[in-house]
Formats: structure tokens, sequence, C-alpha cells
């Protein structure tokens, strides 16, 4: 026999060996699904009390009716499966890792949803809410005659500030995002009136961006520095450069009247700092105490702009942050009817 047949014949065995070999590691790639596979069942809102629906979802039955209503379109199932995920588990396993800060806690709270699910749940519900920003955060036209904040700070159209949401660290860029307490972060900025309903938001820019190059690079300020304003302006705190629509405190006042508007200024402010405070409170997500979000920035800032809409459907709806159990006024009724009883 020739060499060339030999070298023919033993190209032939190590294609048929590598071939074999190839099958096996597909054989082996492949996931084993039985005929008749098992789903569970999956617990609905409407079934909880609404106690728990609002210490769950941080909105009630109404609300999250509402929202299911609308966001349906985007959220509904394209696939003709008969065990494809609902809208009302898409949404209300959205809202219950935004309350909580934990893909392990909106699991077990929604039976029969592995992680992999909650994560496309919550990408699908974040987008949709995102198209839907300009219906629930929108700023006042500046016109001098409206009506406008209600404090003893007269004139006043808003109040800003900056909100700092931490994050993992990216891998690019990695610098930019490491604000001055030093952990990464985006600098939200904010805008709310003076009933803490937020109506402006700035959500783009890493940590280490300053408070005042965010408002100067902001449609914000552009549109302000175009307006007309007639005894109208924003108040904001140090951070922020004294604008004519802009009112910072007084650094050193040596005067009554400077003091008294440093003390007026700083009342008006405090609604701010209230409503920052309340948004962290009621999404847990928001919160540095629970950890950093473990996505990227542009995923951090959706996250943030869905719970302040979300935040501003709860005001709407005059919803309590926590909702007062019936055993708890039963306690308090009992206390009462005590001291009562000891007044006769």
């Amino acid at each position: 026999m020739s060499e060339a047949v030999l070298l023919l014949r033993r190209v032939r065995e190590r294609s048929s060996e590598g071939a074999t070999g190839a099958r096996r590691k597909r054989s082996r790639r492949r996931r084993f699904y039985p005929e008749h596979r098992v789903y569970r069942a999956r617990s609905s809102f409407l079934d909880l009390s609404e106690e728990q629906v609002l210490r769950r979802y941080r909105l009630d039955k109404a609300a999250i009716a509402g929202l299911c209503s609308e966001l349906g379109s985007d959220l509904e199932s394209l696939t003709g499966r008969s065990h494809a995920l609902p809208v009302a588990v898409k949404v209300t396993s959205a809202l219950t890792f935004l309350a909580s800060g934990s893909f392990q806690t909106a699991t077990r709270d929604t039976t029969g949803i592995s992680q992999s699910a909650m994560s496309n749940c919550l990408a699908q519900f974040l987008e949709a809410l995102q198209r839907r920003a300009a219906r629930y955060i929108t700023f006042p036209v500046p016109v001098p005659t409206a009506g406008h904040a209600e404090s003893r700070f007269p004139g006043v159209l808003g109040l800003l500030g900056s909100m700092h949401v931490a994050l993992r660290a990216p891998s690019e860029n990695e610098l930019a995002y490491r604000n001055a307490r030093n952990y990464h972060s985006m600098n939200m900025q904010v805008v709310c009136d003076s009933h803490g309903t937020i109506i402006n938001v700035v959500a783009k820019y890493p940590g280490s961006c300053p408070n005042a190059a965010v408002l100067e690079n902001s449609a914000l300020a552009r549109l302000l520095d175009g307006a007309r304003l007639d005894g109208l302006w924003l108040l904001g705190d140090r951070s922020y450069p004294l604008k004519t629509w802009l009112m910072t405190p007084i650094l050193f006042p040596c005067s009554p009247g400077e003091e008294k508007y440093n003390a007026m200024h700083q009342e008006a402010l405090s609604v701010l700092k209230q409503t920052c405070t309340l948004l962290k409170m009621r999404f847990r997500c928001l919160d540095k105490s629970s950890g950093s979000l473990q996505y990227t920035p542009q995923k951090v800032c959706q996250i943030f702009l869905a719970c302040c809409i979300l935040h501003n459907i709860a005001l709407s709806r005059r919803m309590p942050f926590v909702q007062i159990s019936s055993e708890a006024r039963a306690v308090r009724a009992r206390i009462v009817q005590r001291f009562r009883e000891s007044l006769t």
C-alpha cells in the first residue's frame, strides 16, 4: 500500500473521530426537558390585601391595575405559548425589585418566576415606562401669573438639588463615576415642587460631575436662560451658582435681612430633601445601604427615572408610604380609651 493511501486513511480516521467527539459535546450541551413540564402557580396581587400590596409594591391595587392597562401594549408577550408571563406578573415583578432592591425578594414574592425571567421583566418595564416619562414628569410653563410653590419664600418655581445613586464600578472610565464620597455613582439632578412632586429630572451624568456642571449642560438651564421670568426662580443650595432665575443661600450673611433670607430659603428647600429621602425609603434599590445597583450607568438612569415616575403616581393618588394595619389602629384605640377613662 502506498504512503499516499495510508496518509489519506489516517486523515479520514481523525476526521471521523473529531465528528464523533463533536456529537458527544453537542449531546452533553442539550438540556433535557420532560415531556410534561410542571409550572408553578403564579400569585396575583389581587389575592393580597390592600395593606400587603402597598407594603410589597409601594402602590395600591388600582394604581397597579392602571399601570398594567397603560403598559400592556408594550409588555404583552408576542409568543403563543400557553405559559407566557402575563402583563400583571411583569409589572408586579419589576415593582417588587424597585421596592426591595433585590431579585431574590422579587423571585420569592412572585412565585413561578426565575431570576433570569425577573431580569427580562425589569428591562421591559423600564423601557415601557421611560417612553411615557413626559406624561408624569412635566416642568411647569414659567408664566408669572401661574400658581407656584406655596411657601413663605416668594416666587418659587421649583426646588433644585441632586441625588447620588450608587452603582458597581463600570469597566470603562471608572474614575469618572467615583464621587466626592469615594464611591461610584450617578449624579441625578432633581427638581420638585412644594408638594414633593418631581417636575424635572436629568439622569445621565457620572458621580464625579459637579452639580453646577450638570445644571449648566441641561435643557432646563437653556429653557430658563431664554425665558423672561418676572419674580420667579428656582431655589438651590450652595453647590449651584447664583442666577437671575436661581436663588442660592448667602455664604456670609451680615444683616438681619440676609439671615432671614437664608432661613426662609432653607425652610423652602427642606421639601426637596424630604422628597429625596422619601424616594429612597419608598424604593430601596436607590438607597446605598441596600447595596450598589449591579447595572450599567444607562440602566441605573432608567431605574431612577422609573422610580421618579412611580413616586409621582403615588403622590397623585395620595398613597401613604406605609399603610397602617388594622391591628396597629386597634392597639392605639385601646391606649386612647385608657387615657379617656383616667380623665373621668
